[in-house]
């Protein structure tokens, strides 16, 4: 049998447009029918016969483009490529041929080629080709080939079941001039304009293999669109609707991104009105959508409304139910990943001892043999944590980590996941015993961390409550290191802010380390120097962060050097530029002279070691104290944001060397002039002893009686200049006696 002649696409539509043209005049030449049918049918019989479209037409009009031997030939070196961009470059070759354009079939072979490479990139190549052999379960040769179709499957299988947990990559977009995540998003692109260059047809099964490459939710709503363009009429299958929801809620790596919950839910609403039926990870994403807009949960001095917590958590029964009424199998890895999303939800609205229920009735056993179906994957357990954590009962969660370190490590979860557990861990630093061990286990095994993994170790070690076996001088060294290694922000805000973070993190451990300190901070500038400049913003950023240091700092020299450097040595258009405001720069100067006045007491038993050395180190000391009073002095022009409760504390510290009665009446009128709830057992005890009156008496005064007494403290009180007088204590003095 004969091959039909092949023609040009060009030359088919021109026939067919001039087909067109005839049948029109020849319509116009015939005379009206009242009849319709017998008109019709008369016509068809008095006209002579049509010619009938060539055999290339009907092809061309069916597929979308006209099939020759070079289409054919790049097809199958695009089934053989050993990656993508051998995949990419065969497309390349038929687009800059004359007089070809590639097909639906030309499109359906490169997406499913591009969707193998990725799956074997992230799973590898050895491990797919096991995976692939375990499918087929027998070596019987007649059993043991896969038609072309079982392969796609297979194929779309494993790219499903691994993407929940995929580190994303990142791709340089040329028109926003940063990175964005998406380490294909470039790729799909390119393919997307030659689908809508070549006019072709191509078939949802295609577009969604092409969802399910490395891309960012904008990129893969730009293929929604476009498969919806291809069919107006009919909506988008309800894979590619649970990938595009998925990569919208999805975890986050490295560079990160925005993710709109709040247009996934609609979708989510969309797909369950739209006739289809819904899956369970259609449910799955729509609690990810849930957790995602509370996704800060787990973060110190960020707590959720109590509204939101009460609307995500009325949305998870809801979509709970809508499961249960469509009676879907909640099992497998489908099963799992719902039930990880539902606790993570769960979790996000505060309730964690339904988390902790709910992780109870899940499979945890070690054996072949369980009757229960669902089993905790690494990220549900570190969400319940998180959630116990948050909560403040560190104790459910030192529990449930020991149950987790039975089954998985740290390195099991996702970054952003362990991100997250880290940052949960600073509600509960006072209580829990297992921080210091985690993050020295996750540094010291020198497999490299993600950057927002790096800077939650850094808070944590930032803390004097973490302890370490190594020098946490040492461990911040090579957190830098692998801060490093991952790619920077590259937003201006997001930088300075994360930046300022790491600095500030680095400052405070420096602080408590000494000299070891000092060298870390050596090597961070020398760094900072060496890759932007003396004068870039970063080095900028690194003297500014040295303010931090005055929290933890013991020693008031340095103090004042830090102050001196930082505030006194710039403009005042430059303080305003500080990471923190000035009011609180002079509180933590005020805290580190409170915090140097009390060591001196804990340490005066070394002075009696000898007289001379005693009797210096008390002038040096009394000199430099009377030093930061001055600047104290300075620093307070007005008493609108004056601390009295810390003066009040300094002015104890200086009574027992002074006037005793004079300075202690003095602190009790700074007590009355700040708030009863920041005086304590301990202040009431010290004035009881240096005025000789009994605990009870004191307290009346200053906790029970507050009010009157405040009120007579500030009749008595002078103004914005009479801050440190001690002239109008008489009347504090009259009604405390």
């Amino acid at each position: 049998m004969g091959t039909w002649p092949t023609e040009k696409l060009s030359r088919v539509l021109r026939r067919e447009g001039q087909m067109r043209v005839w049948y029109r005049a020849l319509a116009a030449r015939r005379p009206a029918q009242t009849d319709g049918a017998h008109s019709s049918k008369e016509n068809r019989s008095d006209a002579e016969p049509l010619p009938r479209p060539n055999p290339t037409l009907r092809s061309s009009l069916a597929s979308g483009a006209v099939e020759t031997p070079l289409t054919r030939q790049v097809q199958r070196a695009i089934a053989r490529s050993s990656g993508k961009e051998d995949a990419m470059d065969s497309l390349k070759a038929l687009v800059h041929a004359d007089g070809e354009a590639p097909t639906a079939a030309t499109f359906r072979t490169l997406a499913h080629s591009l969707l193998r490479h990725h799956v074997e990139d992230r799973v590898g190549k050895a491990e797919f080709s096991k995976l692939l052999s375990a499918s087929i379960g027998t070596t019987i040769e007649r059993w043991s080939s896969l038609t072309e179709e079982e392969r796609i499957c297979f194929t779309n299988y494993v790219a499903r079941t691994t993407e929940r947990r995929e580190e994303r990559g990142s791709s340089f977009n040329k028109l926003l001039g940063f990175s964005q995540e998406g380490a294909d998003n470039e790729l799909v692109a390119q393919v997307e304009f030659q689908m809508r260059k070549s006019g072709v047809t191509v078939s949802d099964a295609s577009v969604t293999d092409l969802m399910h490459l490395d891309i960012s939710w904008s990129s893969a709503l730009y293929l929604r669109d476009y498969s919806r363009s291809l069919h107006p009429d009919i909506e988008p299958p309800m894979e590619m609707t649970d990938r595009l929801m998925g990569l919208m809620t999805g975890y986050k790596t490295g560079i990160g991104g925005s993710r709109p919950w709040a247009y996934a839910l609609e979708i989510y609403r969309d797909a369950v009105f739209s006739g289809y039926d819904t899956t369970l990870t259609t449910h799955t994403h729509a609690l990810d959508a849930l957790w995602r807009s509370a996704d800060t949960f787990h973060r110190v001095q960020c707590a959720l409304p109590a509204i939101h917590r009460q609307f995500v958590w009325e949305k998870a029964l809801a979509v709970c139910q809508r499961v249960r009424d469509a009676k879907l199998l909640v099992s497998g890895d489908d099963g799992c990943a719902y039930a990880e999303s539902l606790l993570k939800t769960v979790a996000a609205a505060g309730r964690w001892s339904v988390a902790v229920s709910l992780l109870s009735n899940m499979d945890i056993t070690v054996t072949d043999m369980s009757y229960r179906s669902l089993i905790p994957t690494a990220e549900s357990f570190a969400f319940v944590v998180a959630a116990c954590h948050a909560a403040g009962h560190a104790g459910h969660g030192e529990a449930l980590w020991a149950i987790f370190r039975n089954l998985y490590t740290p390195r099991s979860l996702h970054s952003e996941v362990l991100s997250i557990l880290l940052q949960s861990f600073r509600h509960v630093l006072h209580a829990s015993s297992v921080v210091g061990p985690i993050v020295e286990g996750l540094i010291e095994d020198n497999k490299g961390l993600e950057r927002t993994v790096v800077v939650a170790c850094l808070q944590l070690l930032s803390s004097r409550r973490v302890v370490t076996q190594a020098s946490r001088c040492q461990l911040a060294s090579k957190l830098l290191c692998f801060y490093d290694a991952n790619q920077w922000p590259q937003q201006p805000i997001a930088r300075k802010a994360e930046l300022q973070t790491v600095f500030r993190c680095c400052h405070l451990i420096a602080a408590s380390e000494g000299s070891g300190g000092e060298k870390l901070l050596g090597e961070l500038r020398r760094k900072l120097l060496q890759i932007f400049g003396e004068y870039s913003a970063e080095v900028q950023w690194l003297d500014d962060t040295s303010i931090y240091a005055l929290q933890t700092i013991t020693d008031l020299r340095k103090a004042m050097g830090i102050y001196k450097a930082v505030v006194d040595q710039r403009g005042a258009e430059c303080v305003l530029h500080l990471p923190i405001p000035p009011r609180q720069v002079k509180m933590m100067f005020f805290e580190a002279l409170l915090r140097y006045c009390k060591n001196l007491e804990d340490g005066d038993e070394r002075f009696l070691l000898d007289e001379d050395a005693q009797e210096d180190e008390r002038t040096v000391a009394s000199s430099l104290i009377e030093e930061a009073m001055l600047m104290i002095r300075k620093m307070y022009t007005s008493d609108d944001t004056f601390p009295h409760h810390c003066y009040a504390e300094l002015l104890l510290h200086q009574a027992p060397s002074g006037a005793q009665k004079d300075l202690t009446l003095e602190a009790m009128r700074h007590f009355l002039l700040g708030s009863a709830e920041l005086v304590n057992h301990r202040h009431v005890s010290l004035i009881a002893e240096m005025l000789s009156l009994t605990d009870v008496h004191v307290e009346n005064a200053l906790v029970v009686g507050h009010a009157a007494l405040r009120y007579t403290a500030l009749r008595s009180h002078g103004g914005p200049r009479d801050i440190f007088s001690t002239a109008r204590r008489g009347s504090v003095d009259r009604a405390l006696w």
